[in-house]
């Protein structure tokens, strides 16, 4: 009989101890992504700035961690990037379009990541030209409400 109430109160105290963690992951993090640039002529660079903050608070996440993916028109290139925010919970990835990439429509896939905090993820597109035609370097604003 003391066997089984020892393993009813151990099971009781994980069980308390599992949904007070769930508890603490309910927190929401929200975040503002902007391209530098709609329109990047290749060999120029590219630039993605992103923030971190407490969607309950407005307070900045330092430590948050920013991925991105980028794939490239071509359909084959793939760039993945991660970094962490700084005491502002801001972060920027920069990079290199190369000067023989095919033009065209690209994806960028940016998560936003934290302890404690469910991840945000925000979706963004530029194009990529050859040559510049025009000043067209319009901010591609992506916010996440």
């Amino acid at each position: 009989m003391f066997a089984l109430m020892g393993l009813i109160l151990i099971s009781y105290v994980a069980a308390s101890i599992q949904t007070s963690y769930a508890q603490e992951l309910t927190k929401t993090l929200d975040g503002k992504v902007v391209l530098d640039k709609s329109v990047v002529v290749r060999g120029d660079s590219q630039t993605i700035w992103l923030r971190a903050f407490d969607a309950d608070t407005g307070q900045p996440i330092s430590g948050a961690i920013a991925r991105a993916t980028v794939r490239y028109a071509d359909g084959v290139t793939v760039r993945q990037f991660a970094i962490p925010r700084d005491a502002l919970g801001m972060a920027a990835i920069s990079w290199t379009i190369e000067s023989d990439t095919v033009p065209g429509v690209f994806s960028a896939t940016i998560g936003l990541s934290a302890a404690a905090y469910v991840t945000e993820q925000f979706d963004n597109t530029f194009s990529v030209v050859a040559q510049s035609d025009h000043n067209d370097n319009h901010h591609n604003h992506g916010h996440h409400d």
